[in-house]
């Protein structure tokens, strides 16, 4: 047997016309953001599944890893069909973390480099901050990177190079900056942690839409050019730009999944392109600076790959934001990449 609720109803009925009649009086803009807003209060309400995600974020977790980073650059000519390939020098660092409580910290630090490595890559100055903030319904990535020093890695694209020493420019600098941030439609039952923390382990497959806005900004800049100087003259002349900078904002929309294989191993895979306006500047070899503003494209991907054996796991993870900057008739590609190697444990289970 059922009953209805004539008043319920009825205050149903009031709120559905006074909410219609507000709706109607709003720009396309504002009303968009209450619709937003609304979906996330009901969002918000939803629990998690227990048949999908356990949830272990109270458990105190321990982790020792190892983690490389690296920031390049790409910069090609369309009209000449040639690419530039730029690369720092790239070590690996160690690291220690734990995690508690959705609060999670990492200390790494970096495993000296050989001098051979030294010899045929050059030097890299770094500062690299890469953080990473994930809720149940809602994530974020921030990166902050500063890089000094970098290599020629395809110079036999231009001239016949037969020493294993790589051109190398010292004095090229990159500084990029960058957010993320994103909704998880799905976070009932799809878990982005289990993949990503490892607080959490989804017991069966699921994935979910996200949705989110992106902000970076970038600037690439040497003292003449990022030809190296061992190239012939008549290259500057097609890459004639020694320094750039780029503001970008926009939104970005993807999908993530969880594949969960005979409940102990775990593949998480993620993609968020982003779309939005950027404002980019160069600066040529004679000093002068063109600015346009554009359309911006960005590309966030994500990789997971685990093994649980209580109360350990191990763990190896890869995450990539690849940005686009097209000034005719150039095209700068720029790439900050980080990849993970895990064992940890969870105390208390």
């Amino acid at each position: 047997m059922f009953g209805i609720d004539f008043k319920q109803g009825l205050k149903g009925i009031i709120f559905y016309i006074w909410y219609r009649r507000i709706l109607n009086q709003m720009p396309g803009c504002t009303k968009l953001l209450l619709i937003s807003f609304i979906c996330c209060c009901f969002g918000f309400l939803q629990a998690q599944e227990p048949a999908y995600i356990l949830d272990y974020s109270d458990k105190l977790l321990l982790r020792l890893y190892t983690i490389s980073k690296v920031n390049s650059l790409t910069i090609e000519n369309r009209l000449e069909e040639l690419g530039l390939e730029l690369l720092p020098n790239g070590n690996t660092n160690l690291g220690l973390g734990f995690n508690y409580k959705k609060f999670g910290l990492g200390l790494a630090f970096g495993l000296p480099l050989s001098a051979e490595k030294k010899r045929k890559f050059g030097k890299t100055q770094r500062l690299d901050i890469q953080g990473s903030m994930y809720g149940r319904k809602i994530g974020a990535d921030g990166f902050l990177q500063s890089y000094r020093g970098y290599y020629n890695s395809n110079p036999t694209d231009f001239i016949d190079w037969t020493s294993d020493v790589l051109p190398q420019i010292k004095s090229m600098r990159i500084l990029s900056l960058g957010v993320t941030g994103f909704y998880l439609f799905n976070s009932d039952k799809y878990s982005y942690r289990a993949a990503f923390v490892r607080d959490e382990i989804q017991k069966k497959s699921a994935g979910s839409f996200l949705l989110g806005l992106f902000g970076n900004y970038d600037e690439a800049r040497t003292d003449a050019g990022f030809v190296p100087q061992e190239f012939p003259d008549s290259l500057r002349t097609k890459i004639n730009v020694k320094g750039f900078k780029n503001l970008a904002i926009g939104f970005s929309a993807g999908y993530a999944h969880n594949f969960v294989i005979k409940e102990k191993f775990l593949l998480g895979l993620a993609i968020i392109p982003g779309f939005g306006y950027q404002r980019v500047s160069i600066t040529e070899l004679n000093g002068s600076i063109r600015n346009e503003d554009q359309p911006a494209g960005q590309v966030m991907a994500r990789i997971g790959l685990g093994y649980e054996f209580k109360p350990f796991y191990l763990a190896l993870t890869g995450s990539a934001n690849w940005r686009n900057i097209d000034f005719s008739p150039y095209n700068f590609k720029l790439a900050t990449e980080q990849f993970r190697f895990i064992i940890g444990k969870r105390l208390g289970i």
